[in-house]
């Protein structure tokens, strides 16, 4: 009796275990339904696309009975990729890199090379959105090295343009175009014309900012056909707001305005946060132009509340621009609250990308290093193929002595040119990998425009000044100072003539110091110094001779001769240098607001 009921338990073991694998498959089988409903939810209703999403993941959870299922596992990985998409999408970024993690763990799991790479790339995208600059490239290359091996050529392609964004959110632009030009070959050959639309309209960005406004609104309107041809609504969104853009940097205002409102419309109406708070800005920029100073503000305003803590790089420009137009508007106080908040948001960016462009350029160096470890285990193969090579003709002649004699002869002195030839290319390696590294170390000190030096290097020279002043008990002073009007300056010439402004500042600025003051560029068009040896009233001297020296004569760019002026902060570091450049900011400001071109001293 005990033996049946043992029997009977086992058939309804095995029944159940049945019907519940039976159940998976058809849970499995339903993922593509429900990824489909999801897709087509994502643009008019993303939270909705969100919760089916959840249940539909929690429901196959439930009736896995084998966490090795591979179909399940399979149908996991797409649902939480458009999960992690749609939370990257509407400013979520935490619960997206959730996501991310574990879509990357089933892709290992599964060991299949595509799906594996599809996950580091989505993961380096959110780590992108997050700031992560550095980590969002090793993710890319990472997903790049696994592509290279397989046959996915559009998926390869998505990698090298994400490789191209990445370097185009550190300004790195010629690089950011590389990538870009080599992503579009790579898309061509896969005829992904939706990718393609993509890629052309970031490679149009980095035209614009390399060429001018003329040469990216072309590009700009060709991805804009492209997106067209495909109804991509997203695409079309994107390029009729970067078009938006180009045209009121180009003062188009007549043709930009129903453009600019288009794109308005159809970026709210996808629900894409990082697409509205970049159009809004756009619109604000259109309404400033044409005069309408309230309802900019009101744009700028929601610009900032769409990319409040999620997008920082636009939360950076929109709060420049509102403490203009405040300033405007006659509201000096709201105009100072802005530029205190912009002031604390930029000192965090600048933080990041020190620590970024630190770990960017570490990665970089891996990168070329792996390259050359590559390089160096083929040369090694090479080596053994010739030592087997040799021994194979050693073995062959053995029978004659005197064919013998002559072939060791031979193969002696093909493997010491062998051997002579790889050891100087391995010397060659060595060397590269040197310059690199001396290449690294000047790229972590020096501003690569001006060539002053760069915050990095200016904060440990600065701080070491500071320790010696307290301990010696000599005066030390710190000058902060801004060029006025640059923004106005860079929209109506435009960036190239910009940064040779800077260049040939930094000239005037290094021609009338000494060599003992230690002099910075602390980021867009501000310059910091550290005066070893004054008081506070001595070093307003030698700052009034930089400032004499940079209005004194015109600048003069291309065929243009431009009269620029510069407004300086003074204070004298008596404690903590922080505090220093605090008292230097405020006072710096304080003279813009009493009508630039002069020199303040903090209050104390």
């Amino acid at each position: 009796m005990a033996v049946r009921s043992r029997h009977y338990a086992l058939q309804g073991l095995t029944s159940a275990l049945l019907f519940m694998a039976t159940l998976v498959a058809f849970a499995a089988a339903d993922s593509l339904d429900v990824l489909e409903r999801a897709r087509a939810l994502r643009v008019t209703d993303p939270q909705a696309a969100l919760v089916l999403l959840e249940e539909h993941i929690s429901e196959i959870e439930v009736l896995s009975t084998n966490g090795d299922d591979t179909e399940e596992l399979r149908a996991t990985t797409r649902l939480l990729e458009l999960r992690a998409r749609i939370h990257r999408d509407i400013g979520q970024p935490g619960a997206a890199a959730a996501d991310a993690v574990r879509l990357e763990q089933i892709a290992a799991a599964l060991d299949e090379p595509v799906a594996l790479a599809r996950a580091q790339f989505m993961h380096g995208t959110i780590q992108a959105e997050l700031g992560d600059i550095a980590g969002a490239l090793e993710r890319f290359h990472d997903a790049r090295r696994t592509l290279e091996s397989t046959d996915a050529t559009a998926e390869l392609a998505r990698v090298i343009n994400a490789i191209g964004v990445a370097h185009n959110f550190t300004h790195d632009y010629p690089r950011a175009r590389d990538y870009y030009e080599q992503a579009l070959s790579t898309v061509r050959r896969a005829d992904d014309s939706e990718l393609e639309s993509a890629i052309v309209g970031n490679l149009a960005l980095v035209i614009s900012e390399l060429e001018g406004t003329k040469a990216g609104l072309a590009a700009h309107r060709e991805a804009l056909a492209l997106a067209r041809m495909r109804d991509d609504l997203e695409g079309i969104a994107t390029q009729l707001a970067n078009i938006c853009s180009r045209l009121v940097e180009a003062g188009r205002l007549d043709e930009a305005d129903p453009i600019c409102h288009e794109a308005l419309d159809r970026v709210e109406a996808l629900g894409n946060t990082r697409l509205i708070a970049g159009a809004r800005m756009s619109v604000g920029d259109l309404q400033r132009s044409h005069g309408r100073l309230e309802e900019a503000r009101r744009s700028y305003e929601i610009a900032l509340a769409e990319a409040d803590g999620r997008i920082p790089s636009v939360e950076i420009e929109v709060l420049g621009k509102l403490a203009e137009v405040n300033e405007a508007l006659g509201e000096p106080q709201r105009a100072l609250d802005r530029l205190r908040q912009l002031a604390a948001l930029r000192e965090e960016a600048l933080a990041r990308e020190r620590a970024s462009l630190v770990e960017e350029l570490e990665v970089r160096y891996r990168v070329e290093q792996q390259e050359r470890e590559i390089e160096l285990l083929e040369l090694d193969r090479a080596l053994q193929a010739s030592k087997l090579k040799q021994r194979n003709l050693l073995l062959t002649g053995a029978g004659i002595a005197l064919l013998l004699v002559t072939l060791l002869l031979l193969v002696a002195w093909r493997g010491f040119t062998v051997k002579s030839r790889l050891e100087r290319k391995l010397t060659d390696r060595n060397r590269e990998l040197s310059e690199a590294l001396r290449t690294i170390t000047r790229l972590a000190e020096e501003d690569s425009l001006t060539g002053l030096l760069n915050r990095r290097a200016f904060l440990e020279l600065a701080e070491h000044e500071t320790r010696r002043s307290r301990r010696t008990g000599e005066p030390l002073s710190l000058a902060m100072g801004d060029i006025d009007n640059f923004k106005a300056l860079n929209d109506r010439y435009g960036h190239g003539v910009g940064d040779e402004v800077l260049r040939q500042i930094a000239d005037r600025i290094g021609a009338s110091t000494r060599e003992l003051e230690i002099v910075c560029r602390w980021g867009g068009e501000e310059f910091i110094f550290v005066l070893p040896g004054t008081h506070r009233s001595e070093a307003r001297k030698i700052i009034e001779r930089v400032r004499d020296r940079i209005s004194g004569e015109p600048i003069e760019v291309g065929n243009d001769s431009l009269d620029i002026t510069m407004t300086f902060g003074v204070a004298e570091i008596d404690a903590e240098l922080e505090n220093a450049i605090e008292r230097a900011d405020a006072a710096m400001y304080r003279g813009k607001n009493d009508g630039r071109n002069q020199i303040a001293l903090d209050q104390v």
